[in-house]
Order: C-alpha cells, then structure tokens, then sequence
C-alpha cells in the first residue's frame, strides 16, 4: 500500500487557517481590516488573556446582509474581488476571503452584523461548524468575537507567548493600522482596562498620540511626487533620535508593510546626522497604482512587491534628502564633521564602595587615561589596561543582582508619557521593577506615576529608560536583561576624566566581584599585558 494519501478536508482546512492565523494579533489584524474596508469610523478592540482566551472587534462600518454575513463564513469568499484582472488593481486592505473562514475553523466565533435596510443576525460557528443562525437585534455595524483560539490546534495553542506578550503583538497591530488611518476612531481594552485612546486628529498629531507627544517640536513632513507615485508622512529632524527602531513605520496604499531596502534608504539619509546607534522616528506612506504593486506574495500581506523597485526608492531618498537637507537640521552637540564614532555622554564616576582603604589596596597602582577611556594600572605582574565603562557595569550589574542598589524616593512623583503598550508592560511587571528599584502606579492610560528609582539612574533620563526596561522586561528571562539595561545605562561612560581616587576605587570594586573579566554583555573589562610580554616585544629575552 503506498504512504502518499489524500489529506481530509478537515485538516486541510485547518492547516491552511494556521497559515492566516499565526497568534491573536493575527485576528485583531484581520478583524479591523474588515472593519476600515467596511467604511467604518469607530473601531473598538477588546481583549481577554492577551487575546488567547477572547478578542472582540465592534465596529460602524456598512454590516452585512444575513446571507453575506453566513457566505462570508466559507473560504474564499469575498466582496473585494471578482475577477482574476481584479488581484492587479487590489485597492483594499483584505481581499482573500480568508481570514474570517480561517478565524472559524480554530475558534469559537460568534458573529453579529446588521446592513441598513435588514435585520442583524448572529451565527455562532465553533471549529468551522455552524452551531447557530438567528436574528437579533443590533445597530448598524458588524461585532465578531473570537474565543479560545487554537482550542482545536494544541499542538498551535502550546506555542502561544505569555498574555502580556500578546497582548503587546495585539496592541501593536491596532498602531499600525491606527496611523494609516487617523480619521477612525480606535480604542482598544485589556479585560475592562483602556490601554489606547485615539480619536479623529490630524496624521501630525495623530503620530505624536502614538509615538510620544514629545515628538511635536521635532516632526518634519515629507511630501514628494514623481508621475504616478508618491511619498509623504512625517519624519524627526536631528538631533532627535531613539536608541531602537520602533518608530518606523513604511505603507504601500496604507498598508503597513515591511521593506529592507526601504528602511536602508532611510538608514543612509540619516546616516551622516545621527551617531551609530540612533535612529530617527519615521511614519512613511508610499501610494503607488495599484497595479504597480504586487500585495499577494504572503499570507500576512506584509510584504510586497513593485514593479518598478528602483523608481520608488529613488523617490523615497529624493524626499528624505529633501526634507534633511532643507538647512533645519544641524549636527548633534559635538558632532562637527560626519562620524560612525559613537559619542557616549560624560557621566560622573560615582563609588558603590565606602571611601575607606581595603585589604590588598596596594595590588594596584593607577598610571593614568587615555581617551578619557581606558585606565592604565600597574598590577602585580605587569600592566593593565581597563574598560572603564565595562568595569563599572561590571560592578552595577552585581549590585543589581544582589539587589545593593538603593532606591531613591522622588520628592514628587514624575509621570511619565509611553508609548503603545509600555505603560501596561511596566505595571504587570511592578514586583519585577521594585527589585530593580522602581515604583510605578498607573497614571491615565499610556502614563505612569514613578515614586522611586534606582539610584545610579538620572532623573532626566527616566523617559528613556523606561521605554528601555519595557522593551527588555518582557518575555524569558526578562529581569535579567533589564539588570544589564540599568548596568549600562548607570555605568561611567567613555570621555569621562577619572581621578587615581576613583581609578583605585573602581578597580577594587571591579576585582570584588565575581566575573571581573567581563561585563554583563561580555565583553572583556581589561586586558593584562605581562612583564614578561614585555621583555620579550623590547627583545630583552
């Protein structure tokens, strides 16, 4: 008997969901879609569990009739397209008619739609079976639940993250819908709790709601057309920049896309105005005709394809060295010619050890700095030449870990503005930052209120660092990058004048600790040149 078989429509089905449906941002992505294709001008999202146990999607669109609302149901069917001429000219966000089939084959759905001019209706399907049709009373709009995604798929359900890093994955797929769109309304709500808030704004301020209001003073639009394409949105003038790239975003058509050498484009206007390490906060909308751009190559529709790749970049670099290059900008302090050098900011050495002599003092003697960079130590066995930065977060990382780093109370409590899901990621991780020394409460919906902070942290840099802890608290092992995060942000930075006070103190606190040779990232904190070593490159032996 052969081994190839036929697989059953069954499992067919439900492979071809799990191509669709990666994990719940995937239906948040799918559901308000449909919700804008639909016409609509408020979207509201909720969420339970981080969406693994329930996400529900209302919105004010057009709705549909109670047989399209059962038709939409089936695979492959769709009011976006009807032809195949009609994939070379798709205009709207969806248009497989596959998302809510998908959705229905590995969920319990439930589904409440009403058109103007006929009744609502509700059908409830459950593992791609119909279970109920009736008709109901409703406004105009359509409301689609989805509960206990996978409960059908264990094998799929096991690899589901942590609520909270779904729920950000959830969070962020409205964001990026919610900067195309500024016109709708959005609001999204984690188990009773808002944690967005956007209404009808400008596509300026509309940015700044989501990416920081912080960013108001330092946006520039782009805006440049060449025959039948275009490019606008805003960018940040330098020297504003951010230590990631997380407020970058490219759409074709309004459709967020991801793009390589679109974002390589970006990276080289700023390449000559921002250090190594910083980016710039980029909302770029590219509309291209329809039929000059391919959007069914994946399932995600996140990638895309151009017809004419070289014209549109082009476009892109001339608009950005426009913009860049209008006379605006000027060089970050102390940048006078173009330079990858990183410039760290000086900040003060300050001791995590009494100022009281210690048994073995004596093991070294400070010679000096170069660079206001590395210290040079004579040691027992001959010369040291010492990472001051890596040595110092070397020791800060130890304190972290032993929890010996005090925390500083605020006279008053300083709230701070976040991004997307940061406020929310820091408040379900408050036992986890007070270990760290902060203490945060919640303040409106994207704000928290800090009461203490770690004391090797500067108070202008609390915005900052918290964004950073957000990023590196969650998920596995999370505590333990934002212990080296705080390490490196805390710790003397290079260009920074040491005394032979401070040399020594230092390097007693370093040889303290228990993986002197290292920092908390790896790299070595010294490296140890021997008399021997010498004799033998001065040719005395």
């Amino acid at each position: 008997m052969g081994r190839i078989r036929i697989l059953p429509p069954g499992l067919v089905s439900k492979i071809a969901a799990g191509e669709v449906i990666e994990r719940p941002a995937s239906v948040v992505k799918e559901l308000v879609e449909n919700s804008l294709d639909a016409g609509a001008s408020r979207i509201r999202v909720e969420l339970v569990d981080g969406g693994r146990r329930a996400i529900r999607v209302t919105d004010d669109g057009e709705g549909m009739t109670p047989e399209d609302a059962e038709l939409a149901l089936k695979r492959h069917a769709t009011s976006k397209i009807a032809s195949e001429e009609d994939l070379g000219r798709i205009l709207t966000l969806g248009f497989r008619g596959e998302a809510l089939a998908a959705m229905a084959e590995v969920s319990r759905l439930i589904l409440i739609t009403r058109a103007e001019g006929y009744p609502a209706v509700r059908l409830v399907v459950e593992g791609g079976q119909l279970k109920e049709k009736r008709e109901v009373g409703a406004p105009r709009g359509t409301q689609v639940e989805v509960k206990d995604i996978f409960f059908n798929l264990p094998a799929r359900r096991k690899f589901l993250k942590a609520s909270q890093t779904e729920l950000g994955h959830a969070t962020e797929a409205v964001i990026r819908m919610a900067l195309a769109r500024p016109e709708v309304d959005f609001r999204v709500e984690h188990e009773g709790r808002e944690i967005l808030s956007l209404q009808p704004s400008s596509e300026r301020d509309r940015v700044a709601a989501i990416l920081g209001r912080e960013l108001h003073p330092h946006l520039a639009e782009v805006d440049r057309t060449d025959g039948p394409l275009r490019v606008k949105g805003w960018v940040t003038l330098p020297p504003y920049a951010r230590g990631n790239t997380r407020g970058i975003y490219f759409y074709v058509n309004r459709r967020y896309i991801r793009d390589k050498i679109l974002g390589k484009v970006l990276g080289e206007a700023y390449s000559r105005l921002l250090p190594r390490g910083a980016y710039p906060v980029a909302v770029l909308f590219l509309e291209v005709p329809p039929e000059e751009v391919d959007v069914n190559i994946h399932p995600t529709k996140m990638e895309v394809k151009f017809r004419h790749t070289e014209d549109v970049y082009h476009l892109l670099r001339e608009a950005l060295e426009e913009v860049l290059g209008s006379g605006d900008v000027h060089l970050p302090s102390g940048m006078s010619s173009p330079s990858s050098q990183v410039q760290e900011s000086p900040a003060p050495y300050v001791p995590t050890l009494p100022l009281r002599p210690e048994e073995g003092e004596d093991r070294f003697r400070p010679l000096g700095q170069i660079g206001q960079t590395y210290l040079l130590v004579e040691g027992e066995k001959g010369l040291l030449v010492v990472d001051q930065h890596a040595a110092h977060e070397r020791v800060l990382y130890e304190r972290l870990k032993s929890r010996r780093v005090p925390a500083q109370k605020l006279l008053l409590p300083a709230v701070v503005e976040l991004q997307g899901m940061e406020a929310e990621v820091l408040l379900e991780r408050r036992s986890e930052l007070a270990a760290l020394g902060f203490e945060v409460e919640p303040f409106g919906p994207r704000s928290v209120a800090v009461k203490a902070i770690p004391s090797l942290i500067r108070v202008h840099e609390l915005k900052e660092t918290l964004e950073e802890v957000a990023s590196e608290i969650t998920g596995d092992n999370g505590l333990e990058r934002a212990r080296v995060l705080l390490a490196c942000r805390g710790a003397i930075k290079a260009s920074t004048p040491m005394t032979p006070e401070e040399i020594g103190r230092l390097l007693r606190e370093l040889f303290s600790t228990s993986h002197p040779r290292t920092c908390p990232h790896g790299r070595p904190t010294f490296i140890e040149i021997t008399l021997e070593e010498l004799h033998r490159r001065f040719k005395r032996t």
